[in-house]
Formats: structure tokens, sequence, C-alpha cells
């Protein structure tokens, strides 16, 4: 079957796995219609299946091939998209299903000459894996697997931005694909189509974004003026359509532009001069589509790896100290979904002026938290939270840090006494803080003492 959009021919076809591996596809306007090869972009992620992955599929099919009502049917392995550019068809979704039709083809001698090309070293190794994992079960898998008996859909395209479309359209309506992986079609459509490659490329250089597309969530939403409801975590569609929401459909058509703050040094002659602190893009900014949006997530991406998920900073030892005692905190995942958009939110402004001050003052606010319920901070309570404490206001409306450090030392520290006496994560994690901060107080004060003790000690921390 095939149909027009925007003028271009799309067509889909259905095809078992061993017609797809050895390229024989009647594909309209090839130059060979018998023989079609397959090819994975170089900026493709790498092949990731793992064990449970590989027993689950086996075993589909397997259930399938033994179940009556079946009738003889073909297993159904599902849609992919690809993109033919004349003289072969890239897969540009798919190709773990395809990279493991591969494998179990070679395992089987089903298939011998498939010309599928892995340039990542990370692909390569989880292939000899599984082709070992396989290869160990071979005689199982011949009497359940016939690549004649599975099928596949293909969506095929004749340009590149079709397929990207296709990609966003077919996996919103799912729960398959992540927040992150939809966005990505909506964002390489809105470059040129020249510089597709190089942009797909960038975007999976920029690994998994989940962590920092959460955070600038939080830091977009949780605000004052225009606050925003986040779903929870659990509601994974619901929280899935607002980053799409966020970071595809609600952003505009606009160049790239990197909104930000500078300072003027004026002289006594009447001069000035411009000064420059911040990293680049503003957390809350507008976004366009494209190169705009690309560039923001790659920024803060990069912000997230390199001052809180990966930190390698011999220049500021006190600071990764600090962060990698608090990433071990246990009972505080939820608070520290807050204070890495703080974390992102005061870098994007201030860079590195005096970060590790900041870091334990942005801690002693936000995870307060922690201390002033009873027992449990659960989710709900932290939106709350910022609703009786705009801390990412703060942030944002503070021209310089001195001016930050001074809303967050004016918050007020409250414990609530219970669970201070009992082996609780409540008492464990006060145990932690007087441990690291060395405060002169014993388990029997933690109720009267620690939340003054905490204040000074952070308060006089030298900027």
């Amino acid at each position: 079957m095939s149909s027009k959009h925007n003028g271009h021919a799309i067509e889909v076809i259905t095809c078992s796995a061993a017609d797809l591996l050895r390229g024989h596809l009647n594909i309209a306007g090839s130059i060979n219609p018998t023989a079609v090869p397959l090819n994975i972009p170089e900026y493709q992620r790498p092949y990731c299946w793992q064990d449970q992955q590989l027993e689950q599929l086996l075993a589909d099919i397997k259930a399938h091939n033994t179940n009556e009502k079946t009738g003889g049917l073909a297993y159904y392995l599902g849609s992919l998209i690809l993109h033919y550019d004349g003289s072969q068809l890239n897969i540009i979704d798919g190709q773990q299903r395809v990279t493991t039709m591969a494998l179990l083809a070679y395992t089987l001698g089903q298939v011998s000459d498939i010309s599928l090309t892995f340039d990542s070293p990370l692909s390569q190794q989880q292939i000899k894996h599984n082709f070992s994992w396989l290869l160990s079960r071979v005689d199982a898998l011949k009497d359940s697997v016939n690549l004649n008996h599975l099928a596949f859909t293909l969506v095929i395209t004749r340009r590149l931005d079709d397929a990207y479309l296709f990609f966003e359209t077919q996996n919103t309506g799912g729960v398959r694909l992540s927040g992150p992986d939809i966005i990505k079609a909506h964002h390489l459509r809105a470059v040129s189509t020249t510089s597709q490659p190089q942009f797909a490329k960038c975007w999976e250089d920029l690994g998994k974004l989940d962590e920092v597309v959460l955070a600038l969530l939080k830091g977009r939403f949780w605000q004052y003026l225009h606050p925003r409801e986040l779903p929870p975590h659990q509601q994974i569609r619901p929280l899935r359509d607002t980053i799409v929401s966020e970071f595809a459909q609600q952003t505009g058509d606009g160049p790239d532009i990197a909104y930000g703050r500078f300072r003027r040094e004026c002289h006594v002659d009447g001069g000035s001069q411009l000064v420059f602190s911040q990293q680049g893009y503003e957390l809350r900014q507008p976004l366009n589509a494209g190169h705009n949006t690309i560039h923001y997530l790659a920024m803060f991406q990069t912000l997230y790896h390199k001052y809180w998920s990966k930190p390698d900073l011999p220049h500021l030892v006190g600071y990764q100290h600090f962060i990698d005692w608090l990433k071990n905190q246990q009972g505080c995942g939820y608070l520290q979904g807050l204070f890495e958009a703080c974390l992102l939110s005061y870098i994007s402004q201030f860079g590195e002026q005096q970060l590790e001050v900041a870091a334990k003052k942005l801690f002693r606010v936000v995870y307060s938290r922690r201390v002033s319920n009873q027992k449990a901070v659960r989710e709900l309570t932290v939106p709350a939270f910022v609703r009786e404490q705009p801390i990412l206001d703060w942030i944002a409306m503070s021209y310089t840090p001195a001016q930050c450090f001074q809303r967050l030392d004016a918050f007020s520290l409250v414990v609530d006494p219970s669970n201070l006496n009992t082996n609780s994560t409540k008492k464990r994690f006060v145990d932690s803080v007087v441990q690291y901060f060395q405060l002169a107080i014993s388990p029997e004060q933690y109720a009267t003492q620690f939340a003054p003790k905490l204040t000074a000690a952070i308060k006089e921390l030298p900027l």
C-alpha cells in the first residue's frame, strides 16, 4: 500500500522477518526491488537488548505458536519506520528488534547474507553476548522460531523528516517510548534536511535524558507567578504527555535564542564593561523547535552530568565531596529531585560562583522536609512545599549569589521531634547531617538543637 504525505510517497508494506533481512522487498522506484539492504545510521543509539528482552520475545513467540486460536497466523513483531534513500533502507525506529532478528537468523542458519554493520563498541559487545545466549538455546529455538512466520509492517518514507514525523505521531498514541524519545523526532523534523544526521547524532550522544528533563520540568513548572501541576512519577502516560507538550508541541518556530542576563560595570569616566556569568540558556526561557531546544537540552544535560550525576571537579573538591555525600542519603528521593532543579537553575545563572556554599544553603532549605515531616516525605508534599517556599523563584529573582544566599538564609528550619528516638530513616538522616557538618550535639538534643546548629553552621560558611 502507498500514499502521499506532503506530496511525497509513503509506502506501507507487510513482510516476514526473513524477507526483510534478505532485502526481498518490492519498493516502488527502487533500483533493484528484489535486494534492498538495511542500514543502521551511525547516529542511532547502541543495540541494548539483554537477556530479559530476549526471554520475553521468545516466550511470546512460543505462546503464539501453541495457541490454537491463532490459526497458524504469523507472529506480529510490530511496525518499523524506514527511510529509503534510493539505495538502502535506513532504520529510524526498530533497530533493536531488527538486530535481534538478525541474531536469530544467524543462530538458526535461516538467513546468512545479512549486511548490517555495527560501529558502536557497546553494540558489538551486546551482540556477542546475545549471540552466545541464543546459541546455547539453539535446539529449543529450532522448534519454535521460524523467521518466515514472524511479520513486520514497514512504513517506508522517501524523506528523512517524514520518517521522524511518523516516528513521533505513531508513538505519541502509545506508551512504548518515553517523552525524550518522542521530542527527538519533533525537533529533528524542524532542522534542515542536510543537518538532520548531524543533529540526530548530537541527540544520541546526549544519552538518557529522562533525569535532566524531569529536573527542568520542575524548574519550569514550580514557580510563583505561573504555577503548573506536574503529574506524579507513577502516572507514566500523563507525565510523558507533559514532557512532549512542554518540550515539543509548545515550542515556537523562531531562531536559536539563549536568553540570559549580564551585568554592566560602569566606570567613573562614563565607560562601561559587560560581564556575563551565565552558562548559556535561561532555565525558564521560551523555546523554539529544532536547534534551540536541542542546544538547550544539550547544555543542561552537560551541567547535570558535570555537577550532579558524574562530578569530576578537582578544582571544587569541597563541592564534589558534599554532592557525593548528599546522593547517598536515604529516604530523600523526592527532595533530591527538587534539589537537582535548584542546582541547575543556580549554575545556569551564576556558574561556579561560590558553588559549594550555594549547594549547602540550598540543601538546608530543600531537605528541611526530611526533618519537619513526622515520617516519610511523600511526593505530593514537595510541590506543596515549593508553593509555600518558592525556592526556585528565589534563585531566578536574584541578581547575585549574595542576594540568593540572603533569601535562603532567611528560611526558618523547623524540626518535628517525632521518630528521632528510634532507628528510623529520619533519625539516620539527622545522624548523617550532624556527622558531616560536625555539629556539636547529642541525639538527645536533636529536637531542640539540630535546627539552630545546622543553620548557624551553614550561615557561617566562608563566602
